[in-house]
């Protein structure tokens, strides 16, 4: 059996079942690049009883050791958020390999602590940093959409695994309002965000407000997330509001 494994936003996500399949594996891998651990592997480890393998983008889309009967593929958040994890599953059917997936808290339910209620929510977007050569529009885009149909937008802010750097909460609304200048959008300075840092933690922060109000934040350490809010009903508003 291969099994892949969500992480949830801390250690003590792993459930029951979770840490069964770790103690059943041979190897154990954990991805690195779509967020940061807030714990130390030596803490995993201890924890399981084995070495954890820590692979980067490549070791995951393209060497894939993992990829083989009595392995566990740990990833943050929960499994099956991302991509590229599904197209695991396809390869490991080729291959005949047998998969279990054992989900956890991920960034797409656990953003209802702002008080959004998550059918609400329309397409997701990841702002990604931009060079002076490379400046992606295409979260605008899915932006538009969403507000189209009043659907509120979450936006998840880019991690640069070599350095363990996220996109900044500032930054992020920097390039939305950079890019609705140009295309004559009806958001401005006064457009009022949510930033969340940190969210399903402990030490959470969410705060509401527009730019300015925002940029008086300290936010502290990463992962970061943004949502521009969609048409509110009376209980989300009164919710966010508190923030």
């Amino acid at each position: 059996m291969m099994y892949i494994i969500g992480m949830g936003h801390t250690l003590k996500d792993l459930s029951l079942n979770s840490l069964d399949a770790l103690k059943k594996s041979e190897e154990v891998y954990l991805e690195s690049y779509t967020s940061l651990s807030n714990f130390k592997i030596e803490e995993l480890e201890n924890l399981i009883g084995k070495k954890v393998q820590i692979l980067n983008r490549k070791g995951v889309e393209e060497e894939k050791p993992f990829l083989k009967e009595n392995t566990a593929l740990l990833i943050y958040g929960d499994p099956l958020s991302a991509t590229t994890h599904l197209e695991i599953l396809q390869e490991a059917e080729k291959n005949n390999i047998k998969v279990e997936i054992i989900h956890a808290p991920s960034i797409m339910t656990t953003i209802a602590e702002t008080g959004l209620q998550l059918y609400k929510f329309g397409k997701t977007a990841s702002i990604p940093f931009w060079t002076e050569n490379h400046k992606p529009e295409s979260f605008f885009d899915y932006l538009e959409q969403n507000q189209s149909i009043g659907a509120h937008t979450l936006f998840l802010l880019d991690l640069d695994p070599e350095s363990d750097k996220f996109l900044s909460i500032h930054e992020a609304i920097s390039r939305i309002l950079e890019i609705s200048e140009s295309r004559n959008s009806s958001i401005s300075k006064e457009t009022k965000f949510i930033g969340c840092a940190r969210i399903g933690m402990k030490d959470a922060v969410i705060k509401y407000g527009n730019q300015e109000e925002l940029s008086k934040v300290d936010f502290g350490k990463a992962p970061y997330c943004l949502i521009l809010p969609g048409k509110l009903n009376f209980i989300e508003e009164e919710t966010i509001t508190k923030y």
